[in-house]
């Protein structure tokens, strides 16, 4: 059996590539389009070029993506177009109108500019016209000789085509190729020839007295040379071109359908007929089909022929839009990439990447791997997230479902791994959630394939054999078995928040060998843990908010070690996060990250960071915030001076604490320089500027920041250096200029880092006198500024560089330094 997969790889290592580096979902694919020779591919995490088209099976390298990050105006892109006379590509969105990509660069069109929303379902070129479809009626842009961005040249609306646009929310747009346009609206078919979108009369409506056609529910348009095809709900009605002649030739659950909604439908040259199910739910952005076969072909003579699920080269996930490509039929799917038809099966185009958007927790194994959660604190399913985990090990993803996995759930609220390396995870509440998922955690022993799940019932064991779970054994039972998260505690244990019942703390053999409840909380509603090594924090569901435990011990239920906050602010709260740093100028300091604030205790006293005033300090005599520190007049303020909320917080190997917030993205606060630095859309590129989670990949140096469109990477440095060798020494930007470039980078090449163990570089002049010695910095390259060794600046000329790595092997270059 014949299956093509081509592995995008979406983590550049090209030297002129940027600090920063944007990942998206992008296999739930909307739309498909063939263009100039490459695919391009419609998805909710942004728009995917592949050189050559996705038959292309050498294609491993060159994918162009496009999304927020790097400038598209929205990442959720629903329909493409491409616009020849003036060599454009016009991507739709569901929500912020349309971004074009020319020569010129990227520009947008939305309601200002004459959509009549920017909510985009179909685009058309017309010869020299863009024909646009939204949820408020059609539009009509064209280019005027000399004008580099697109001109609206009119609206068409049910109110002023007298209704002869049967409805302004446009569903789907097909033009013949005798210019006769049908538009499918919420309130019926209609259709004009584009000469004549100006004359009221000129519309025509489909719903014709004897016009089998129903009107409203979903519909979809298709059309070869001969027949017009439409879908509405779970029936297909075909008519030859010629309305005014023949009759209706409908197809339902009798004479080839499913019965089920259809996804898409397409008309092919010979009268045969694809259509694929499934039922859309914009609120959760999911395509869903509750029966197995996911597209149906019926033949001209009307035979049809069924491809369920798991067969053919097919996946489990419903095929959202079939489109007609220059050498195969490709099937869109929402969730498993591309389908290519080819003789009897399907070939599958999955892209390499995150499993989902929305991230809620990332942590690195001992392995160094990143790990990603998906879930929301909420029994129902949620937008581009609650959809399992995924890994990333050496540039490939993994993702773990209920439907690929044992896994039990794919609501996973937290992920957490212990000193054997096994992964955790924590689920929240099921009910009424999704048939399958279940309650508890979920335990993976990656080493020995082995799958174990707990909850109030004991604790069992999945059988690789059977693919079914064993018997509980019910010696090992949790307090409640909605979780609300799992942290790493002392002694190769982990404490386990069992929402409303406490905290349960198991140990490597998976045995309960203590439970406490935390003080001061009614509920015992619990989200969060952290033990410092000599101390615990833990924070709950606005109930109680933060609470310390002031010892190494074990927590017991009504110790003396527990601590409650003074600041009113943190005892009825949310906590995000907790990180405990030594500062070089006032000693141990423990950072929290609340809904209600950015805070820190000093363990003398307690500290609110702000926009406004630097630092606050909390006065237990008068029990206010009073002023303690100011900003300079030219020091950057906490979230760019923005009031939001702080929703996640990292301290990475540097001693630099990252502080994500709601809405105006990162905030870095180095404690050697007591300052903050920011990074916001959209002077970075980050996906979007509510932070979810933030995590560290310490061999690539990348801070991960999770959004809830994807993930964003920052080099910041590296903690680990990757196995290599010394192989190949090069510097960039080569010529290098100190009053434009500031520095000069010598890296090695191709691993982007220098072999284990301390290296060195020695810089020479063209006599080869010694200029400078430089050492490695934390991305495991050399920089130099261009000054000696006294700190002069160095005058133009060649200048020779020799690096040596801990063994004593070196490699040498040369580059140019010009004044």
């Amino acid at each position: 059996m014949k299956y093509l997969y081509l592995a995008i790889l979406m983590l550049a290592t090209s030297l002129c590539a940027s600090n920063w580096q944007t990942i998206t979902n992008v296999d739930h694919i909307y739309d498909y389009l063939e263009a100039n020779g490459d695919a391009y591919l419609a998805t909710w995490g942004g728009v995917v070029r592949v050189p050559g088209g996705l038959h292309n099976e050498g294609i491993l390298h060159g994918i162009d993506y496009l999304n927020t990050g790097n400038g598209l105006v929205s990442n959720d892109i629903r329909t493409l177009a491409n616009i020849g006379f003036s060599n454009s590509l016009w991507m739709g969105s569901s929500d912020l109108g349309i971004s074009i990509k020319s020569p010129l660069g990227l520009q947008d069109v939305n309601t200002s500019l004459g959509l009549p929303s920017n909510q985009v379902t179909r685009i058309i070129e017309d010869q020299s016209t863009i024909l646009v479809a939204t949820s408020a009626g059609l539009a009509l842009f064209y280019y005027l000789e000399g004008v580099s961005f697109p001109l609206m040249l009119h609206q068409y609306t049910s109110e002023n085509t007298s209704g002869g646009l049967l409805g302004n929310e446009i569903k789907d747009m097909l033009l013949m190729a005798d210019r006769r346009l049908f538009l499918a609206t919420n309130s019926g078919i209609s259709y004009v020839h584009i000469d004549s979108l100006d004359v009221d009369s000129a519309w025509h409506s489909m719903h014709y007295a004897g016009s089998p056609l129903p009107i409203g529910g979903s519909v979809h348009l298709s059309a070869n040379s001969t027949h017009l095809a439409i879908a509405v709900e779970n029936r297909i009605f075909v008519h030859s071109l010629d309305l005014n002649q023949g009759s209706w030739q409908i197809y339902n659950s009798q004479n080839g359908l499913t019965g089920h909604l259809i996804s898409s439908v397409l008309t092919e040259d010979d009268l045969a007929i694809w259509t694929s199910y499934g039922s859309w739910d914009e609120s959760l952005l999911s395509w869903s089909n509750p029966d197995s076969i996911l597209i149906s072909r019926i033949s001209a003579n009307g035979q049809a022929v069924h491809y369920p699920a798991n067969t053919a080269g097919l996946g489990y996930s419903p095929i959202s839009k079939i489109v007609a490509g220059s050498q195969y039929l490709t099937f869109c799917s929402w969730g498993q990439g591309m389908y290519l038809k080819a003789d009897d099966e399907f070939l599958n185009w999955t892209p390499n990447n995150i499993g989902f958007g929305k991230i809620s927790q990332i942590i690195s194994d001992q392995n160094h791997d990143p790990w990603f959660a998906s879930g929301y604190y909420d029994n129902d399913p949620v937008r581009k997230g609650t959809m399992g985990v995924s890994k990333l090990q050496n540039g490939l993803w993994s993702t773990y479902n209920i439907i690929n996995s044992p896994i039990h759930s794919d609501n996973i609220v937290g992920v957490a791994v212990d000193t054997l390396n096994r992964k955790w995870f924590a689920t929240w509440d099921n009910t009424n959630s999704p048939a399958g998922w279940l309650r508890g955690l979920s335990i993976l022993d990656e080493e020995n394939n082995l799958w174990k799940h707990l909850n109030t019932d004991g604790i069992r064991t999945w059988d690789n054999e059977t693919q079914t779970w064993g018997p509980f054994d019910t010696s090992t039972r949790l307090t409640t078995a909605t979780i609300g998260g799992i942290y790493p505690g002392p002694d190769n244990t982990m404490l386990i928040m069992c929402y409303d019942g406490g905290v349960d703390v198991m140990n490597m053999d998976l045995q309960i060998i203590s439970r406490f409840t935390l003080a001061n909380s009614v509920y015992q509603r619990g989200l969060y843990a952290f033990y410092n090594g000599d101390k615990y924090f833990f924070g709950t569901n606005n109930d109680r908010g933060l609470i310390i435990w002031n010892h190494d011990s074990l927590p017991s239920t009504g110790g003396s070690h527990w601590i409650t906050p003074t600041p009113p602010d943190l005892s009825n709260c949310i906590v995000y996060g907790v990180v405990s740093v030594d500062t070089p100028y006032e000693g141990r300091q423990h950072w929290i990250a609340a809904s209600t604030g950015l805070f820190m205790w000093n363990e003398s006293n307690w500290y609110r960071y702000d926009t406004m005033i630097k630092r606050f300090i909390y006065s237990p005599t008068s029990f206010q915030w009073v002023n303690d520190t100011l900003y300079y007049v030219d020091e950057e303020r906490l979230f760019g001076s923005v009031r939001t909320t702080p929703t996640s917080i990292f301290l990475d190997p540097f001693n630099r604490i990252w502080i994500g917030s709601m809405e105006n993205g990162i905030s870095m606060y180095n404690p050697e320089t007591e300052r903050f630095t920011n990074y916001f859309k959209p002077a970075q590129p980050l996906l979007s500027n509510y932070i979810t989670a933030l995590g560290y990949d310490p061999v690539l140096g990348n801070l991960l920041i999770g959004t809830p469109d994807g993930l964003n990477t920052l080099k910041i440095g590296r903690s680990i250096k990757p196995d290599t060798a010394l192989q190949n020494a090069k510097a960039f930007p080569n010529p290098f200029r100190p009053s434009i470039h500031g520095s000069v980078q010598i890296v090695n090449l191709p691993g982007d880092s220098m072999p284990a163990g301390t290296g060195k570089c020695n810089i020479y002049d063209s006599s080869g006198a010694l200029v400078a010695k430089l050492t490695e910095n934390a991305f495991s390259r050399f920089q130099w500024n261009g000054r000696s060794e006294s700190g002069k600046d160095c005058a133009s000329g060649i200048y020779f560089f020799v690096v040596a790595d801990a063994n004593g092997n070196t490699k040498k270059g040369k580059l140019a330094l010009i004044r």
